[in-house]
């Protein structure tokens, strides 16, 4: 049931807010070059409207996959592939938690701000490996775990609570008096662009499942199981409290 909750709250947000090709392709340059793509076969675990994937796509990969459990992302993420007239992506209902690929399937894991939306992270971190490739790359984008986190559950479990029908305005509103303590106070410009306080706000606090880890948590189950660390940002926005931490992390070959 939790699961059908995230999904149909992301048929909510990703039908109405797609981000910006150009800002969005920026913040994937932090992490990937064209020459890294070229011809590799990449799996977009959580795709959302598929703006990764299709940025992916267009920087020269033979084949993209992305996957999601929202209908309604998996709608807009089509309309922009015909919109690009790409011919080597895919876009497929899936669940991260049970992936239908087989072991070493792709060279490329792209799981940016996903796992900590499921019912169990760490299983589906373990199928991410598990469909990728020896000496393949993994980025993952994970919500931060700090002294703040128990203020935000409480806001978002008592928001969650509220008809679904008046999420969208009250994530405006909410928006309209946070603008200035976000331009005032922020700690550092968001890495990912192109988004709108509104929409960033609908994520913090209206979707279903959240879970929070440490970067620490993360970094050593993954070198527990070979792989090594090729880039870490430790936040992505503009408070720490709000922040994803990014890990880009390449699977031994042995």
């Amino acid at each position: 049931m939790n699961k059908e909750r995230v999904g149909h709250f992301y048929d909510v947000v990703w039908t109405e807010y797609i981000p910006e090709y150009e800002a969005t392709e920026k913040h994937w340059e932090i992490f990937y070059s064209r020459e890294e793509v070229m011809g590799k076969s990449v799996l977009d675990a959580g795709c959302g409207t598929g703006i990764f994937s299709i940025i992916f796509s267009n920087k020269g990969a033979g084949k993209v996959t992305g996957i999601d459990i929202s209908e309604g992302s998996l709608e807009t993420a089509r309309s922009l592939k015909e919109k690009f007239r790409l011919h080597n992506t895919e876009f497929q209902k899936q669940d991260m938690l049970h992936l239908p690929f087989e072991n070493e399937s792709f060279d490329i894991v792209w799981a940016w701000g996903t796992v900590h939306h499921t019912t169990d992270p760490f299983k589906a971190i373990e199928e991410l490996i598990r469909v990728l490739k020896r000496d393949g790359s993994l980025l993952l984008a994970v919500y931060t775990k700090t002294k703040l986190t128990f203020i935000h559950e409480i806001i978002r479990k008592t928001l969650v609570r509220t008809p679904k029908k008046i999420w969208t305005l009250l994530s405006k509103i909410f928006a309209f008096f946070l603008a200035p303590v976000v331009f005032f106070f922020k700690k550092r410009e968001k890495s990912r662009k192109g988004e709108k306080l509104e929409e960033l706000i609908l994520d913090w606090y209206f979707v279903p499942i959240r879970h929070y880890y440490t970067p620490d948590e993360i970094r050593t189950f993954l070198q527990e199981r070979g792989f090594v660390i090729e880039k870490f940002l430790p936040a992505s926005g503009r408070f720490n409290s709000t922040s994803n931490f990014i890990f880009k992390a390449r699977k031994q070959s042995s």
